[in-house]
Order: C-alpha cells, then sequence, then structure tokens
C-alpha cells in the first residue's frame, strides 16, 4: 500500500491510498477535480471511493465532481448512509470528532458548529489505519492501529496571540502538544507510520514537529513489511512530515 499526498493544509488537501493491485480510496478531495484526476493518470477506473471529512471546501472541493463519476463518496457530515467501496479487502468506519459534550469543535467562518468525522480504514496490506484533521482534541482511544495520519496544525511557541487569525487557528485545529500527547496514549508495537497532517505555513516548523513526533513514537515506526508509505509528490507535500 502507499500514500500519495496530493495537498495538505489550507489551500486544499488530498490523499490517495493507492494498494499493489492499483485500488485507489482517496481521503478529503480538497483539490481541483483536474488535479487528482492528473495524479490518477487520468484512470480514474482504479478509484474504489472516496472519504471526506466535513463540508469545507479545503476537504470537499470535488466531492460533487467524484459523485457525478459514479464514485461512492461517504460524507457522514451528511448522511449516515453507508457506501459500497467497488474493493477487494477495504473496510471503513467513521467517528464524529466532539468533545466530552458531543460538540463539535471545528467551526466555520460565521462561529457556528462544523460537523467533522475522521476515519479508521483497514485493509490487508496496510492493516489498519487512523486519518484526523480540523479538531481541537481526540477523545477517543484506539487499540491495534498500524498508521496513524492525524493533524499537527500549530505550535503555541510559534504563533503570535495578535496574529489576526489566532482565534481560527486555535478554535477546531489541533496544537502540536495535544497531537504528540495523542501519539503517546494511542503508539503501540503495532504502529509502523505516522504522518502529520495540516501543518500551518505560519505557525509550524515541519522538522521540529517531526523530530518530536519520533521522540515519543520511538524507532520501531516503518519496521514491518506491507507499510503505507508517504511520498512527496508537489510542494504541498512538504507540509506532511513522515514520523
Amino acid at each position: 500500500m502507499k500514500l500519495k499526498c496530493l495537498g495538505s493544509g489550507s489551500s486544499g488537501n488530498c490523499y490517495l491510498l493507492i494498494a499493489s493491485n492499483g485500488e485507489t480510496l482517496i481521503i478529503d478531495p480538497g483539490i481541483p477535480i483536474k488535479e487528482i484526476k492528473k495524479a490518477l493518470n487520468w484512470n480514474v477506473s482504479c478509484v474504489v471511493g472516496a472519504v471526506c471529512t466535513h463540508h469545507h471546501t479545503d476537504h470537499a472541493k470535488s466531492v460533487k465532481d467524484l459523485e457525478q463519476m459514479g464514485i461512492p463518496v461517504l460524507k457522514p457530515y451528511e448522511s449516515s448512509k453507508k457506501i459500497s467501496v467497488d474493493g477487494a479487502g477495504w473496510a471503513i468506519q467513521y467517528f464524529e470528532l466532539t468533545d466530552k459534550n458531543r460538540r463539535f469543535m471545528h467551526t466555520n467562518t460565521d462561529g457556528s458548529e462544523c460537523p467533522c468525522y475522521g476515519f479508521l480504514i483497514s485493509h490487508p496490506e496496510m492493516g489498519r489505519l487512523l486519518y484526523i484533521t480540523d479538531t481541537e482534541l481526540i477523545k477517543w482511544r484506539f487499540y491495534d492501529i498500524h498508521q496513524i495520519l492525524v493533524e499537527a496544525n500549530y505550535s503555541k511557541k510559534i504563533i503570535q496571540e495578535d496574529d489576526p487569525n489566532y482565534e481560527h487557528v486555535c478554535r477546531g485545529h489541533m496544537e502540536l502538544e495535544t497531537t504528540l500527547e495523542f501519539l503517546k496514549v494511542n503508539k503501540s508495537m503495532d504502529l509502523r507510520n505516522v504522518v502529520l497532517l495540516h501543518l500551518s505555513d505560519d505557525n509550524s516548523d515541519a522538522e521540529m514537529f517531526a523530530a518530536r513526533a519520533k521522540e515519543v513514537v520511538g524507532t520501531q515506526s516503518g519496521s514491518r513489511r506491507n507499510e503505507a508509505k508517504g511520498r512527496h509528490q508537489s510542494k504541498a507535500d512538504e507540509k506532511c512530515s513522515v514520523g
């Protein structure tokens, strides 16, 4: 299984999980459909489905385009209806990213709650993959996770309180120390890879974030076969740090 990052950040998010037989699952199609098609070598028939965390454009820009092509898209923020992935071995579960009072922590521009969900994706080639972004914290505890893709948007040591976007960044996005605590609680000997997502252009440090994550998860990550691999494919990929 290969992980291909097409974009990570407020300008657009999109990831491809590509199995050895070419079957591809799209995670958060938040970039133009033309860019997704290009990354697929214009062969959309290999796409078995897509999942989308929430309705914001930087995560859902191409949802309608995919649906018009007959590709099933799991959108728990709109409907609890499950999709049938047209491929062998794929299993997908979702969970709400809420606080202990079941309040969604990500917000819309008007300050209202933005329903946002995480995904647990399983496949024989990679085991169990956890994908979480656009939340302040994660109240869930996970077991037997092999791959973790999780947001580390900003660091309190970098962001300035007089930043006009301070409230927006802090509300609904994960701070580095919160991410590290989540990794500490959920790491195990089964963990093979950690990918830090959605790093802020102005309020993060990719090298420092990756180094801190490695301190937490140790060196066993990525030591086993059949691992999902993060690949740098474009400038956008510089916002994805592989731990």
